[in-house]
């Protein structure tokens, strides 16, 4: 799924934070067929998205930027690398099920600093909100950084000529 600037510069920090630990589905759920009202997860306990038109709205520090994009399997399988790629120097918690996706990566950078990564999902295949928390730890302790929100819907197809992974006006 195409996904907002900021909404991807989180993922990649929390990829750059190690590979999550695979969660196990509550008993009696199929990861891979959740229920309409919940996330669908796949195999690898990641969200899957309706492919198509994509509406995401983002608000950070007040400030509401609307954004569409054309979303398909290549850019699901972008997004699954980025959650799943093993960094040295990080550790990552994971927590998947259909009522929501929790993923917490707390890395050691040069000069004593860390970064504190949260990204929080709830919704199902034709919509989604989700939350991100991105911090700096400095040397001394002090945290720098703030969240943002998203919500997204599926609008429908992609239109004409539009292909996965571009924005469309």
């Amino acid at each position: 799924m195409r996904l907002p600037a900021l909404t991807l510069v989180a993922l990649v920090s929390l990829a750059a934070c190690g590979k999550a630990e695979k969660a196990e589905a509550p008993k009696g759920v199929d990861a891979a067929a959740a229920a309409p009202s919940g996330l669908v997860l796949g195999g690898d306990n990641l969200p899957r998205f309706k492919p198509g038109l994509w509406e995401v709205v983002q608000t950070e520090d007040g400030k509401v930027e609307t954004t569409r994009h054309c979303t398909g399997a290549e850019v699901d399988a972008e997004v699954r690398e980025m959650l799943t790629r093993e960094t040295p120097g990080c550790k990552t918690e994971r927590s998947a099920s259909p009522s929501g996706l929790r993923v917490k990566a707390l890395c050691e950078q040069a000069g004593g600093l860390k970064t504190d990564a949260t990204v929080e999902m709830t919704g199902s295949e034709t919509a989604y909100d989700m939350k991100i928390g991105l911090y700096l730890i400095n040397a001394d302790g002090s945290r720098d950084g703030g969240d943002i929100t998203a919500k997204a819907k599926w609008i429908g197809a992609c239109p004409p000529g539009a292909k996965p992974g571009e924005d469309v006006e």
